[in-house]
């Protein structure tokens, strides 16, 4: 996913959501590719109650990635940073990479970073609502910036709902609403995935995403207000509601050992509508690369 100014979703891109599971990559394998366990005798129930209790899932690694300071910008960054998540039950707290490791193959939609709980947990359908942060932008993300209103970090509320056409496709559909009128405004978010499984450690996600915004989003984040002449050379310009973003991405991930995995990325992201008319867009495709290497158990 692609990196975009408020960062809620990623597909990278695009994309942004929803896990199908939370199983190791080992066991990634569709049903029709995995041979039927032979049947096992009749057991006794266990009489340790904490032998049926929920399961706590983790994962911690590092993550190098590179990608644009902000969407449309001409400046890059790269960064070390932590890549975490952990699971119980149906709730998760995660950062958007870790959450995206820990269900890696198995989500139809980016879940993101944040705090989240799965509402509906089924076979084919999964709906997710979350809260989560927008960093926002400011001057030093790029100098066409420099005289222009400060994009304010916010909190975010987001649903998304996910569908499993197939055990290889999916499909997804998410929208974020600012909670603390920040001016943030709504995004809305589709996706569709599909999983491929080269060996039984190792499994490629490929996806295609799109994204759209309302006019208070749009407005905060590609447009130039009259009241910025003064300091911002820049043309003035009001964007309007509408499609601001494709993106389409590859992740692969692999095994080394029962908890050790590494994990990569490939993404990219050209910007639509008025936000590629905007005065701050520089460079309206993007790229973005990430490489890291996490721990996960369950316990």
């Amino acid at each position: 996913m692609t990196p975009s100014p408020a960062r809620p979703i990623s597909f990278a891109c695009a994309g942004a959501l929803l896990a199908v599971s939370t199983l190791p990559a080992w066991a990634q394998e569709s049903p029709q590719d995995t041979p039927a366990a032979p049947a096992k005798p009749a057991e006794a129930a266990p009489t340790d109650a904490t032998s049926s209790a929920t399961p706590t899932h983790f994962v911690a690694g590092l993550l190098v990635s590179s990608g644009p300071k902000y969407a449309g910008g001409e400046g890059r960054s790269t960064s070390l940073r932590p890549a975490w998540a952990i699971e119980h039950g149906r709730f998760r707290l995660s950062t958007a990479r870790g959450s995206a490791i820990m269900g890696h193959g198995l989500a139809t939609v980016d879940i993101g970073s944040g705090v989240s709980a799965a509402l509906i947990d089924e076979d084919r359908w999964r709906l997710r609502a979350s809260l989560l942060v927008d960093n926002g932008r400011d001057e030093g993300d790029g100098p066409r910036l420099v005289g222009l209103p400060k994009v304010r970090a916010t909190l975010r509320a987001r649903l998304g709902l996910g569908y499993a056409i197939t055990p290889r496709w999916g499909l997804g559909l998410s929208v974020a609403q600012d909670i603390l009128g920040r001016s943030g405004g709504s995004q809305w978010s589709a996706s569709m995935g599909y999983t491929m499984h080269i060996t039984q450690q190792t499994s490629l996600n490929l996806g295609v995403g799109a994204s759209w915004g309302d006019q208070t989003y749009m407005r905060t984040h590609y447009s130039v207000p009259a009241s910025a002449a003064p300091r911002s050379p820049l043309p003035a310009f009001a964007a309007d509601a509408g499609l601001y973003s494709i993106d389409a991405g590859m992740d692969a991930m692999t095994a080394l050992t029962r908890s050790w995995v590494l994990f990569g990325g490939l993404h990219v992201a050209q910007l639509q509508g008025d936000a590629r008319r905007s005065p701050i867009t520089v460079r309206p495709t993007s790229f973005s690369a990430s490489i890291g290497l996490a721990y996960r158990c369950c316990r």
